[in-house]
């Protein structure tokens, strides 16, 4: 990533970003390419945007596929930890 900080141009697209976030209970988001996936709570339905077209439109139901990927990938991103317990993940 240090050359993009740097300004450098750098072929990211085969990275995947993945993102938990605790402050308004457990949300989880996933970047890859031009899809971006978003669980916004526990247990609750991933949204998935195509940010080729913008970030506004939830097209999970038009992509089941890419949703089923973003699914399988999101059962093994996370480790536990002791200072951010998930319970019903760990």
């Amino acid at each position: 990533m240090l050359p993009s900080i740097l300004g450098d141009s750098q072929d990211l697209s085969d990275r995947t970003l993945y993102w938990e976030f605790f402050e308004s209970g457990f949300q989880q988001t996933v970047r890859q390419d031009d899809w971006k996936a978003v669980r916004l709570k526990l247990g609750g339905p991933l949204e998935l945007y195509d940010l080729s077209k913008d970030e506004e439109h939830n097209v999970a139901a038009q992509h089941p596929k890419v949703v089923a990927n973003f699914e399988a990938y999101l059962i093994t991103a996370r480790s536990a930890s002791r200072n951010w317990p998930v319970e019903e993940l760990d």
